[in-house]
């Protein structure tokens, strides 16, 4: 019998014992007791280390499940379609992506200092969000201003016309409008936002 154990499972049903009301706690903690020395007397040194060990085990599975749960994403069917279009991996996604409670986070941002290239670049990972979590590449003109408000790419004065340079115009379908709908990427679109990930996780 492990009476080292036995002291500290005792301490524990005690704190348990004492949280129930008055007329309960003398019951609660026999019960309890007689609970623990009852599996406690019929285990062997070895069955105690095996328990242990079946504890450690499980503690382990489960923050890997749990890490797991963090960093692997099952992806929508236009996730993957785009992924095979422009040769991007789920190693890739993983490592630039985390999904937290239905909450994604990007691991790996944008770091550079020019605001109408970090703008067009979040509007990409918005699209790439948006397909994650609601099966559809497009991303909200007005979502993406909050976010590059938030991240520092933002200039008030050019927001609109970012979008339409020349080297960011073709990037989706339809042009981003300040208070417009939300609008797909398009097929230029989608090949630099397989480059922006590719850059971002190296």
């Amino acid at each position: 019998m492990n009476y080292e154990n036995i002291k500290k499972e005792i301490k524990e049903i005690s704190v348990i014992a004492a949280s129930v009301p008055d007329g309960f706690r003398d019951k609660c903690f026999e019960m309890l007791l007689n609970h623990l020395l009852s599996g406690e007397v019929n285990k062997t040194p070895d069955k105690i280390k095996e328990d242990k060990d079946k504890d450690k085990d499980k503690d382990k599975v489960k923050d890997e499940k749990s890490l797991g749960e963090t960093i692997s994403i099952e992806f929508p069917s236009h996730i993957k379609a785009f992924m095979r279009r422009r040769d991007v991996s789920k190693n890739d996604i993983d490592s630039l992506v985390m999904l937290d409670d239905d909450t994604l986070h990007f691991i790996k941002e944008p770091s550079h200092a020019e605001a109408s290239r970090g703008q067009n670049e979040w509007a990409l990972l918005l699209a790439l969000k948006n397909g994650i979590l609601e099966n559809s590449l497009k991303a909200d003109p007005e979502d993406v201003r909050s976010l590059v408000q938030d991240k520092g790419f933002y200039d008030a004065k050019n927001f609109s016309s970012n979008f339409k340079k020349k080297k960011y115009k073709a990037y989706f379908k339809e042009a981003l409008e300040p208070q417009g709908p939300s609008q797909a990427l398009g097929q230029e679109g989608e090949k630099a936002l397989a480059d922006l990930i590719k850059t971002l996780v190296g």
